[in-house]
């Protein structure tokens, strides 16, 4: 088997729902839910938990704090068969950590506390151990501005010599930083963003337009993912849509992950870069039927079954 390496966040989410509106002091100062759920959360807890669902050989390396929060996280994502040996514990910071509201219609919005990760640097990182891979994601460009642009750069510079297959996406985070994010881009086979986010960094550019831009920074491929119109697929000289599929949307959080996971997965197994984008959108359909950034994703087999939906 194929192994992938994520280097990213680790977060614990608390995710509460249904979520109407959020409390306003001395106007409406609560708010009731009915549910509220701990579990791992951040690109790369999400994305290896769900690769780990699928029985990928996969490991994260992320830096938590010395605190039962830190030790949650190591705990569940070794339970869903994730490697952990890359996992940092630092004795000053905090594990990091979201509320994650749940709202109405499925979407959701953040409380973020970023704690260790403001801390994780080059120094913390195994290189070694980190490009002993075939794949090596970079889930959380925006989030880690210890190693977002010319660090990160340089690992997934470094990972691409060696012949590993890298891929680099973004999350909203500590706001999107388009020279950190092209810093990055060149050395990435195949760079994976949201378009919501990309937006914030070119306004007013149409996805096809923003593709040929990343395309002639240097990488490989773009997938752009644009929700529930599914993504389009660009390639030097060709582009492929592929939408997303029908599913019971209770919460969106980890979506994009749960897509990557698909995509990579596909890729582990031999798929070519289109039923590898199918792939990733069967698995983004499973990862939003439930709560969780991952808990949805079902084997690698029921998730080749619901990708037959998408040809």
């Amino acid at each position: 088997m194929r192994r992938v390496n994520c280097l990213g966040i680790l977060v614990v989410d608390a995710l509460s729902g249904p979520l109407a509106r959020y409390p306003e002091p001395r106007i409406h100062p609560q708010v009731v839910t009915t549910s509220l759920r701990f579990s791992p959360g951040g690109g790369a807890a999400n994305t290896s938990t769900a690769l780990g669902h699928m029985g990928l050989p996969v490991g994260v390396f992320a830096k938590v704090g010395d605190d039962p929060n830190g030790a949650f996280l190591a705990h569940e994502l070794a339970a869903a068969g994730v490697n952990t040996r890359g996992i940092v514990v630092s004795p000053t910071d905090t594990t990091p950590y979201t509320f994650v509201g749940i709202h109405t219609s499925g979407d959701r919005t953040f409380i973020h506390t970023p704690g260790a990760n403001l801390t994780f640097t080059p120094a913390d990182v195994d290189v070694e151990a980190l490009l002993a891979a075939d794949f090596l994601l970079y889930p959380d460009c925006w989030v880690l501005p210890g190693l977002d642009g010319a660090p990160g750069a340089a690992l997934l510079a470094e990972a691409r010599r060696r012949g590993v297959t890298t891929l680099l996406d973004e999350c909203w985070g500590l706001g999107p930083d388009r020279a950190r994010f092209e810093a990055m881009v060149p050395h990435a086979d195949y760079v994976l963003p949201s378009l919501d986010d990309l937006r914030a960094i070119y306004p007013d550019r149409a996805p096809e337009v923003i593709a040929a831009h990343l395309l002639g920074l240097g990488c490989g491929a773009v997938v752009i993912k644009m929700g529930a119109d599914g993504c389009v697929l660009f390639q030097p000289g060709c582009a492929t849509s592929v939408p997303a599929l029908p599913a019971r949307v209770v919460d969106t959080t980890g979506a994009g992950d749960c897509w990557n996971a698909g995509f990579i997965a596909g890729l582990a197994h031999g798929a070519d870069p289109v039923a590898a984008a199918r792939l990733g959108a069967a698995c983004a359909a499973c990862g939003i039927e439930a709560v969780g950034g991952a808990a949805g994703v079902p084997d690698y087999a029921t998730v080749i079954a619901r990708a037959r939906e998408c040809v």
